[in-house]
């Protein structure tokens, strides 16, 4: 913006002084708190109810990041637009000229050599949004000449400079077109060399000559901020959207305000247009200074008639054809300079609505000349799509009294000042601090809101902020816990192992149902995973070098379209017959129908050609999501832990997929940041998988189809192989590429006794020894998790106790003697194989420390319980069961090897098996 333009603006806006910056404040809409870990979910599944919803502030530190990020991103916008074309071409032998105070005119903004009269003439044709166009008219002059002082806001349309408008709005057709028409005619046209016959001229050719090459344009400016105290979600600038970073967005987005005017008694912002119709009154008005508050005393001395000059309309009247004459200032007759910058803007025949867009982008562009390019930006941006009782307004028919530099009233017509009823808001009603109107307030309060909005403390929440994990984007944890409040509460919040979540059937039909969406569910497990990390009856027992849990989906089903025609041999023939899901499918019981289509048929899906295409989008979505993690975590590819957990058919998956692992990533794939996924097709994860969690899997029978068995992998480096060196040969462990032959530490089948889908594994390692060993059940928090004593302490899991022992025994067995060992007899030691024993021993102990794969969950039960309804909710009641959270979290963050387990989770031997009492391997 040149010296000269911005000298006229200050003059159109009587004053020399900018309006004091205001405090902005940014929020989202989405019916999930994203600093809250307790937050409840899945949310509601309709469209409309989330719109409803009202919007949730960032926190104050992500309020600081967002507004300073918005700030840049607006200077480097308007940078661009100055080095990319959004100027007009001078013509050629055009010069700069020199006003008489002899000040050069920026000529990167020049024009033609228009005198000033007849620019003034041609704002009655030209738009006055100075922001909705990328340049002024060629036609137009930047000279500035010492009479040229516009006197009203119609000329502020004349002015050939852009605005400090951050995010350029581009110009409609219909605009592009009138400004086209708008040059000055020239006396008399220019003679035609096309007719001549001078056969070295080539004009005649331009129209024919090939187009030249379009240049690659430099996409505009724009940038994205982390959020959240889990940085798991980003801003998108300058579109204010938040999306999630590391999973691929379906239904989880939100649309994002940046507010300026709130309503007083919520604390919640003003409708977006509305508070830029608000702050362009306030600048009009000159609220802040001393001459305004002057003002206001006048108008209470003088009475209903003094009041009536102070209410400012918050639309401008409708304008029906042009002014005849000019306004004149402020100090003359008021001016309105929203109705008079509007001016040319609005046609007879537009509706409403449209005028009040227009007035909005003229409003716009009144904040921007107010504050400048360099100065805080006092508009408000983004889609509100929530108001003062739920629903958005514009109050098209309302006033405004600005009672304070920093409060206003929205005063319907019956409460504006009158004359005739005598009504006088302002002394009466306002300055008496009575309600009256709608109370808005100029910048965010965070007292006020903490009063409104009081945050609710519980021993829950102590414990999932202390066990909050937080990712590195933005600032490391440690740093950044030293200026946000929320992330201080942390006990670890470096994040030390990661785990990523595979799963089964069914996510098609998040796309028709919400609540069905895997993310949601995702969402609960990582709160409940907070909490976990947070007790101090696990974290006690954590390895030294133990941070925290990040827990993330792969939402591998998104990306795949199995939905395609049948047989097809690849050769194209008019006769063939290609048909589609959609044509088989009858027309009866649709309902049911699209939930079969979207859950069941995954299965025969993956058990039909579609097998490796399926398996391909498992391994790129989850290496999509390690590389996103470990860009925005430095160093987590060298330090971290990734543990995966399949769910159903993505159970199957994973063991298809870690067969053909290798046992451990090559040294040029193990910083998977640099890699370029799209190009390079790796078969395999590009991580080491330290522990394997099965959740209501098939994979048993998976492995009977297939006659497989499980094996842990020859030279795989776990603790427990580097214990016994001598279990490091094929006579126990397997090769790369044999199905059920898995490099990972520890396996863990989890198994819902109401669960139909899920099949036991034991047996696949050795069918003798699984039948030797007791039911292991996992420990419950209900009774005793760590152990035999009641009331859940969680001392037992480590301490003492048995994990097979049932909750409903009425004694302590952890006061009751111990029992000896029942010595075997005669007959058992001859006839005992103890080699094949000791193999199948040394197998399980390799697959999991704890000398076991399969784990039972305690769920239902009770003397009122249907089993075949329990069944129905079984297969997707992992993620809510908290004996299952606090045994992944367990596991995942004890010491390695076999002296990090739990007495509780250790396998037992049968005592009906015949083969003696106590634990294995002990």
């Amino acid at each position: 913006m040149t010296s000269g333009a911005s000298q006229y603006i200050r003059t159109v806006l009587h004053h020399t002084e900018s309006p004091p910056p205001v405090e902005a404040r940014f929020f989202y809409t989405s019916p999930l708190p994203i600093d809250d870990p307790l937050s409840p979910v899945p949310p509601p599944a309709s469209g409309k109810v989330v719109a409803n919803q009202p919007p949730k502030p960032f926190s104050e530190y992500d309020n600081t990041a967002l507004d300073k990020a918005w700030h840049q991103l607006r200077r480097k916008i308007l940078q661009y637009h100055e080095e990319h074309g959004e100027k007009p071409s001078v013509s050629e032998g055009s010069r700069a000229r020199t006003d008489s105070r002899g000040a050069s005119v920026d000529g990167r903004r020049g024009s033609g050599s228009k005198p000033t009269a007849q620019r003034a003439s041609l704002a009655r044709q030209a738009a006055s949004s100075l922001s909705q166009v990328d340049g002024p008219p060629p036609v137009l002059d930047t000279s500035v000449k010492a009479g040229d002082e516009p006197q009203s806001a119609a000329d502020v349309a004349t002015l050939p400079d852009t605005t400090g408008t951050p995010f350029i709005r581009a110009p409609s057709g219909k605009r592009l077109s009138d400004l086209r028409h708008v040059e000055h005619k020239p006396e008399r046209p220019k003679p035609q060399a096309h007719d001549t016959y001078t056969w070295e001229d080539a004009s005649h050719l331009v129209e024919h000559s090939p187009v030249p090459e379009e240049r690659h344009k430099e996409e505009s400016p724009r940038t994205s901020v982390p959020v959240g105290v889990s940085r798991l979600h980003k801003v998108e600038m300058p579109e204010l959207v938040m999306e999630p970073i590391y999973w691929t967005p379906i239904h989880d987005t939100a649309h994002v305000v940046r507010g300026t005017w709130f309503y007083q008694d919520t604390m919640l912002p003003v409708e977006t247009n509305v508070a830029n119709m608000l702050e362009a009154g306030y600048i009009d008005l000159q609220v802040w200074t001393e001459t305004w508050r002057d003002e206001l005393s006048s108008a209470v001395e003088v009475g209903a008639a003094g009041e009536m000059k102070i209410v400012h309309r918050l639309w401008p009247d409708k304008i029906l054809r042009p002014l005849e004459s000019r306004p004149t200032s402020r100090r003359g007759v008021p001016e309105d300079l929203l109705r008079t910058a509007t001016l040319n803007l609005v046609e007879a025949n537009e509706t409403p609505e449209e005028q009040r867009e227009k007035a909005v982008e003229v409003a716009c562009d009144i904040i921007d000349i107010s504050s400048g390019p360099g100065g805080s930006d006092n508009k408000a941006s983004g889609r509100c799509t929530y108001g003062r009782q739920g629903v958005a307004r514009t109050y098209p028919q309302h006033g405004v009294i600005y009672a304070s530099e920093r409060e206003a009233r929205i005063l319907q017509p019956n409460l504006m000042p009158s004359t005739y009823y005598g009504r006088r808001p302002l002394a009466g009603y306002i300055r008496k601090g009575h309600k009256l109107g709608i109370p808005v307030v100029r910048g965010f309060d965070q007292a006020v809101w903490d009063k409104l909005y009081p945050t609710k403390h519980s021993k829950k929440t102590q414990k999932a902020d202390a066990g909050l994990a937080t990712s590195a984007s933005g600032a490391p944890p440690k740093r950044r816990r030293r200026t946000d409040p929320d992330l201080a509460k942390a006990d670890r919040p470096t994040v030390s192992d990661l785990v990523l979540v595979i799963h089964g059937i069914g996510q098609q039909l998040s796309h028709r149902m919400e609540s069905f969406h895997f993310t949601h569910a995702m969402n609960t497990f990582r709160r409940d995973v907070n909490v976990e990390v947070g007790t101090d009856q696990v974290k006690a027992h954590f390895r030294p070098d133990m941070g925290s849990i990040m827990l993330l989906p792969v939402n591998w089903r998104h990306s795949l379209s199995l939905e395609e025609g049948g047989y097809s041999d690849g050769t194209e023939d008019a006769t063939s017959n290609d048909f589609t899901l959609k044509d088989i499918t009858p027309d009866t019981l649709p309902s049911v129908r699209n939930i079969v289509s979207d859950v069941m048929l995954d299965v025969p899906y993956y058990m039909s050609h579609h097998q490796p295409k399926m398996i391909a989008a498992v391994i790129r979505e989850a290496n999509r999501v390690y590389q996103l993690w470990c860009r925005h975590n430095p160093g987590f590819a060298a330090t971290g832990r990734v543990h995966l957990i399949g769910h159903s058919l993505g159970s199957v998956m994973a063991i298809d997929i870690l067969s053909r692992q290798p046992t451990t990533i090559p040294a040029h794939l193990q910083n998977p940041t640099p890699l370029d996924l799209s190009s390079n097709q790796i078969d395999h994860f590009l991580f080491n998988t330290a522990n394997l969690f099965l959740a209501g899997s098939p994979a048993g029978f998976f492995l009977l189809l297939k006659k497989a068995q499980l094996r842990p992998r020859l030279d795989h480096p776990s603790a427990t192989a580097a214990a016994d060196p001598s279990a490091n040969n094929l006579s126990i462990c397997g090769e790369r590429g044999e199905y059920g032959c898995l490099p990972v530490e520890n396996l863990y089948n989890i198994i819902n006794g109401y669960d139909p889908v899920s099949y036991r594994m034991n047996a696949a390692v050795d069918r003798t020894y699984a039948a030797s060993l007791k039911k292991a059940w996992i420990p419950t928090t209900a009774g005793s998790w760590f152990g035999g004593g009641g009331g859940g302490s969680g001392m037992g899991w480590f301490a003492g106790g048995s994990g097979s022992t049932s909750t409903s025994t009425s004694t302590n067995p952890a006061n009751a003697a111990p029992a000896l060992p029942r010595l075997p007899s005669t007959v058992e030691l001859e006839t005992h194989n103890f080699s094949l024993e000791e193999i199948a021993e040394k197998r399980m102990h390799l697959l999991n420390d704890n000398g076991q794969v399969d784990f039972f969950l305690r769920y239902g039960g009770g003397p009122l319980e249907i089993q075949y309804l329990t069944m129905l909710g079984a297969h997707s009641s992992y993620w809510l069961l908290r004996d299952f959270v606090r045994m992944v979290v367990g596991e995942v963050g004890r010491r390695e090897g076999r002296e990090g387990t739990g007495v509780g989770m250790r396998a037992v031997k049968d005592k009906k098996a015949g083969r003696g009492r106590g634990q294995v391997g002990n």
